[in-house]
């Protein structure tokens, strides 16, 4: 069993035997709320670690097949350097795709190093859609996995779970769910028709790293898939541009790309990550979480009311 949670000294334990960089040095990424991931560095050389608790080595390893299998599709993914056990620990090793995320750079990139990237996105979830698929929807490494019978209830347990977070924190009232349920009624016939088409369900603004000359390097922390609506991390997306500030044309493109329609249901998904974001306030994750603000609450308060609105609810 491990001595402690992963750390920085693990990341260089591992960079030292696995890569044998005997002056290795780590720092550890501030973004990603599921594993501990670390930059590790020796010279100019770079590669990345991630590490998690003994209870997510399966996951670990379900997301490293994955990547594997995505690869041969033209799915843009870091090359898996090793893998194994530290101190207890699960890891995987990566290369370090040069550049930063979206989100870090995102305002300084031009109109047409915004729209490439966007595109870019768009391609690496259609190349996704081209792997298998089975009946069932929701998130899982294999289509088999796949845990719905239908895409609603994918959706109702994803209001589920923030309701249960909001209600747990007390930082937003109870009421806010109830629109987001409301709305997941008005729209039940049409996600009674959605297919499960497989797709990366976290193409943000961030795991989607850019590289200096404003191009995609790449798609990191695959962990999973996501078998439902392809709109639904353009979505997310759109709800991350919302609450902290983005080009609303970015997602633009990446729907004109796709083929994709921004309608009632798209906005129906967007208002349920913005309720997604209400309900990490307070919630403990692995030490990359940030304080809850009382100004930031209530502006995220506003995003979602307006995000309802436009969805067709009433707020």
């Amino acid at each position: 069993m491990p001595t402690s949670l992963p750390s920085e000294r693990h990341a260089i334990a591992i960079a030292r035997e696995v890569l044998n960089w005997p002056d290795a040095t780590a720092r550890r990424f501030t973004t990603g709320m599921a594993f501990f991931v670390y930059e590790v560095a020796h010279g100019d050389e770079l590669a990345v670690v991630r590490l998690g608790r003994p209870e997510q080595a399966k996951a670990l390893a379900d997301g490293r097949e994955l990547m594997e299998r995505l690869r041969p599709l033209a799915v843009p993914l870091p090359e898996i350097l090793a893998h194994g056990m530290a101190d207890g620990l699960p890891y995987v090793v990566m290369s370090r795709l040069p550049g930063a995320d979206l989100g870090d750079v995102i305002h300084d990139l031009a109109p047409s190093s915004l729209r490439n990237v966007a595109e870019a996105v768009a391609d690496a979830q259609l190349a996704t859609a081209r792997s298998s698929r089975g009946d069932g929807f929701g998130y899982a490494p294999t289509p088999a996995l796949a845990p719905h019978a239908t895409w609603t209830g994918v959706v109702r347990a994803h209001i589920e779970r923030s309701r249960q977070r909001i209600v747990a924190n007390g930082l937003f009232p109870p009421s806010t769910v109830a629109k987001a349920e409301r709305l997941l009624a008005g729209h039940a016939a049409a996600l009674a028709r959605v297919e499960p088409i497989p797709f990366l369900h976290d193409t943000t603004t961030k795991n989607v790293i850019v590289s200096p000359t404003g191009q995609l390097s790449g798609i990191v922390d695959i962990d999973d898939l996501c078998y439902g609506d392809p709109r639904y991390p353009a979505a997310l997306t759109t709800a991350a541009m919302l609450a902290w500030g983005g080009p609303q044309d970015y997602v633009t493109a990446w729907l004109a790309r796709a083929g994709l329609a921004r309608d009632g249901v798209f906005d129906f998904y967007v208002a349920t990550f913005l309720l997604d974001f209400m309900s990490e306030h307070g919630t403990r994750f692995n030490g990359n979480e940030t304080s809850s603000d009382p100004a930031e609450r209530a502006r995220l308060s506003a995003v979602y009311a307006g995000a309802v609105a436009r969805a067709g609810g009433k707020t």
